[in-house]
């Protein structure tokens, strides 16, 4: 139990977040998009989406300040949870809700993002941007009980962090990058698919369209926001090469699942 002394949280990130727990919020460096993920956090609680953290503005240091949501990471190998077939039905539910709640969020038209401005245009809505099993946390049995780390939101493909979510957790990647990320053995992907599908309320073949966009996007994503001038985390994915992993999955992911991309 926290007293209310400031530690820092260690996870899985490239580097240092510089993440602090005090008492029962959590502490993390503001930008200048922060205001604006606040209130989307304040929109989605108001309607009923209890995953996201709960936002209480800034401190006196100038950082952000969330609610502190007690549970179990993604750990490697991943959690049975994750790895269960079952587990990825509970996935493709969870990116179903999140897609209905961001859906029904309204954002300003002076809203700022880390890589955007403004309202989502046509064809958009607002996006988590970085939906996978690292911003997940689960409670003491199956189910999910929070969505972290929100810097990445904005407007966007409004099946963008569905097709993520799958991309990571089929997973749409061969059997090396599959064991690099989590997966301790080569999984059944049909069913995986086939279960994260049903929980999203998709087919499956839709489903790999959906992966497949997502694959596409990250990669443009990494090459330009990587490449500007404010880059931040998105140089570090450059560098290391992302894109290229992104490209590489995509093409592994057509080659054994789809059928009409």
């Amino acid at each position: 139990m926290n007293n209310g002394a400031e530690s820092p949280i260690n996870g899985a990130g490239l580097s240092d977040r510089e993440l602090a727990r005090v008492g029962d919020t959590v502490r993390r460096p503001a930008g200048p998009w922060s205001p604006t993920v606040q209130r989307l956090l304040r929109d989605l609680r108001a309607l009923g989406f209890d995953l996201a953290p709960e936002p209480l503005g800034l401190d006196a240091a100038g950082r952000e300040v969330l609610g502190y949501v007690e549970g179990r990471d993604q750990g490697w190998p991943f959690l049975p949870e994750i790895l269960a077939v079952e587990g990825a039905e509970r996935l493709g539910r969870l990116a179903s809700r999140l897609r209905s709640a961001l859906s029904a969020c309204p954002c300003p038209p002076d809203a700022r993002w880390q890589f955007a401005h403004g309202a989502p245009g046509p064809g958009e809505v607002l996006q988590h941007g970085d939906l996978g099993p690292w911003n997940l946390l689960w409670g003491d049995g199956p189910e999910i009980v929070g969505v972290l780390d929100w810097d990445f939101a904005g407007p966007g493909d409004p099946w963008y962090d569905t097709g993520h979510l799958a991309w990571f957790t089929v997973p749409l990647m061969d059997d090396e990058r599959a064991h690099a990320r989590g997966f301790p053995e080569p999984p059944d992907r049909g069913a995986r698919l086939d279960a994260f599908a049903a929980g999203a309320g998709i087919s499956a073949v839709e489903l790999v369209r959906i992966a497949v966009r997502a694959q596409e996007e990250y990669e443009r994503r990494v090459r330009t926001r990587g490449s500007a001038a404010e880059g931040g985390p998105w140089r570090t994915f450059l560098e290391l090469g992302f894109h290229d992993k992104a490209r590489a999955d995509r093409d592994w992911t057509i080659r054994h699942f789809s059928q009409d991309t």
